[in-house]
C-alpha cells in the first residue's frame, strides 16, 4: 500500500446523504468531493461514483461499486421517509452480500441500524470539536496504528447499542462506539476524517444557538489538536481493498 500507484483501479460508490450548506460550499466544497480528497490522498487509482441518497438516487445493485462509504449527514437515521427506509435496506443488502462498506458519522448509525442496534441522542450531548477515542481492537488493515485516534466530530446521536454481530474497535467515555465493525466487509467510523478544521469551526459557530456556550468552547478550543485523519483514510482504503478479496 505503500506504493500507491502499483494499486489496481477500484471504484467507490458514495452515497451521499446531504449536501453542505450553500454558504460553505464554495470554500470547502459538498460532501462527496470532501470524501473524494481524502480518498485520493490515500489512494490515486480510485475511481467514484455518487449517489444522491437524500434526493431519492439509489444504485440498483450492490455490485455496481467494488466498494461503498456513506457520507454524513444533518439527518437521523430514525427519520421515516422513504430515502432513508431505501437506505437501510441497501446497507442491509450490503452486509448479507458482505460487500464492501464504510459508514461515516451518519453512515455508521445507518450500518448499527440496518442490524438492529439502536441510535438515539445522546445523553452527553453534543460532541464537537476533536475527539480522542482509544483504540480497544487492532485490525491487519490499520496501518499505521497507535494507542488512539483523533478525529473531527460533529453529531447530536450516536449509537447506544450496539448489535449483536458487530464489534467494538474503538471509543471513549463521551461515545463508547467511536469505530465498528461488521465481520470482515463494514466499518463504522463515527468522526469525520474528511472534515477540515476550517469547515468543522465554520458548523460550530453555525449552531452556535443550540449547542450550550461551555460545550461550543470547548469544541473551538480543542481544533488546536491535530488529527489523525491522513492515517484513518489509508485505514478506509486498505479496508475497502481488503474486504473486496473476500471470497
Amino acid at each position: 500500500m505503500e506504493n500507491q500507484t502499483t494499486q489496481s483501479t477500484f471504484r467507490v460508490g458514495i452515497l451521499q446523504c446531504d449536501e453542505v450548506r450553500e454558504s460553505f460550499r464554495a470554500d470547502h466544497g459538498d460532501y462527496d468531493e470532501m470524501l473524494v480528497r481524502g480518498l485520493r490522498r490515500a489512494d490515486p487509482a480510485l475511481t467514484y461514483q455518487v449517489f444522491r441518497v437524500f434526493e431519492n438516487e439509489l444504485p440498483e445493485d450492490v455490485r455496481v461499486c467494488d466498494g461503498w462509504i456513506t457520507s454524513g449527514s444533518r439527518y437521523s437515521v430514525n427519520d421515516e421517509n422513504d430515502w432513508t427506509t431505501a437506505l437501510c435496506r441497501f446497507v442491509q443488502a450490503l452486509g448479507v452480500e458482505s460487500r464492501p462498506y464504510v459508514g461515516i458519522c451518519y453512515g455508521m448509525q445507518m450500518m448499527a441500524k440496518a442490524f438492529a442496534g439502536k441510535v438515539q441522542l445522546a445523553e452527553s450531548g453534543w460532541g464537537i470539536g476533536v475527539a480522542t477515542s482509544d483504540l480497544q481492537e487492532t485490525q491487519p488493515w490499520m496501518v499505521p496504528v497507535g494507542d488512539v485516534v483523533r478525529l473531527l466530530v460533529s453529531h447530536k446521536e450516536q449509537v447506544t447499542a450496539l448489535p449483536e454481530c458487530m464489534r467494538r474497535l474503538a471509543g471513549n467515555r463521551f461515545c463508547p462506539n467511536g469505530i465498528i465493525s461488521r465481520g470482515r466487509s463494514m466499518l463504522g467510523i463515527q468522526g469525520h476524517p474528511e472534515f477540515c478544521k476550517d469547515y468543522a469551526r465554520s458548523l460550530m459557530e453555525f449552531r452556535r444557538d443550540i449547542i450550550p456556550p461551555a460545550r461550543l468552547e470547548q469544541g473551538l478550543e480543542s481544533l488546536a489538536q491535530e488529527t489523525d485523519s491522513e492515517q484513518v483514510f489509508k485505514w478506509i482504503v486498505r479496508f475497502l481493498r481488503s474486504a473486496s478479496m473476500l471470497p
